[in-house]
């Protein structure tokens, strides 16, 4: 497992030295985790026999960035994808779910190797949290995530909330619609709440802010709290999946999903992480692709609200799309 964090030169490595596939957290050794969408199917833990990092800079290779996201159009899985956004936009108006999100994937071709896909997704993206990650057992992942699920060092907990998406324009300042405001904050609330049942004091909370990934910005709260960092895996039970990533009551929202996306999000959605003794960092799946030997799928989604417009949301996943289709 490789990861290089936000706005980082430094590159860690973490691997074993035998293919055998470990299903649980090791005891008092550092280790990687790579954990499902549905994280009770199956996880994947690295054990760190090997832990090393290097210094990476940019090779002024940054692959071009895609003219216009119409071009990944596929007619077929538009009208699907509409279909499915129509249906939840029905099922929020009329129940107590708030939110649902709202996923799916799309292949490509691909004929560049493992390593040019690394070096480009790290030249692309020096703002966001980069991964590489190989199982003989499980397949090959690579990502470029904008979303903390939790770090946590010592005593000192810190995750946010992400949601909306829009297109960046240099020098305008993007005005957010009432849907994408309503969203995040639900995403917020949530987190403060499953911390507070958790058992997290000093919780805090910034003001909203819009960041900027890629070609990509979104709105995020980022949250602090104090913690006993023995207890980062009932915080990791507390926040995953969150509203960013299911929706709103999250049961309610996990039953939608599983009852009409009709496909299997595998790792998409789900974590990664480094953990040491004192402190662990774990990223939420995002901005994620499978590769293959000739092929690469590409995971997308987005929030779905009673205000949510079908056509819009289609649009939204084209957008994120690209920001893995311009590698390959």
């Amino acid at each position: 497992m490789l990861i290089r964090q936000v706005n980082s030169d430094t590159v860690r490595i973490l691997s074993q030295r035998d293919q055998k596939w470990y299903k649980s957290a090791p005891d008092n050794m550092t280790y990687g985790v790579f954990s499902k969408f549905q994280k009770s199917e199956y996880q994947v833990f690295i054990i760190a026999q090997e832990d090393y990092n290097f210094t990476y800079k940019n090779t002024n290779s940054t692959p071009k960035e895609l003219l216009n996201a119409v071009r990944l159009v596929d007619a077929e899985e538009q009208k699907r994808y509409t279909n499915l956004v129509a249906k939840a936009v029905l099922r929020l108006k009329e129940s107590s779910l708030k939110k649902v999100v709202l996923s799916r994937k799309q292949s490509f071709q691909n004929s560049k190797s493992d390593t040019e896909i690394l070096t480009d997704l790290l030249d692309a993206y020096p703002a966001a949290n980069c991964y590489f990650f190989y199982h003989p057992k499980v397949g090959k992942w690579v990502g470029a995530t904008p979303e903390v699920l939790v770090q946590i060092d010592g005593v000192k907990l810190k995750t946010m909330s992400l949601a909306g998406t829009a297109l960046y324009q240099e020098n305008e300042e993007h005005i957010w619609g009432k849907k994408e405001l309503e969203e995040q904050r639900l995403v917020t609330d949530f987190i403060i709440h499953n911390l507070q049942e958790s058992g997290a004091d000093n919780i805090q909370e910034s003001d909203v802010k819009t960041v900027r990934a890629g070609k990509l910005i979104h709105l995020r709260t980022d949250i602090t709290a104090t913690v006993n960092s023995k207890d980062k895996n009932m915080f990791i039970d507390a926040l995953h999946p969150t509203p960013a990533v299911c929706g709103m009551p999250r049961n309610e929202s996990l039953d939608f999903i599983n009852k009409n996306e009709n496909y299997d999000r595998s790792f998409y959605t789900g974590y990664l992480g480094m953990v040491d003794k004192g402190s662990a960092s774990y990223f939420v799946n995002l901005r994620c692709m499978e590769l293959h030997d000739d092929q690469v799928d590409i995971y997308v989604g987005g929030g779905i609200t009673a205000l949510s417009d079908p056509n819009a949301e289609f649009e939204e996943t084209l957008n994120k799309l690209s920001t893995m289709k311009k590698l390959v």
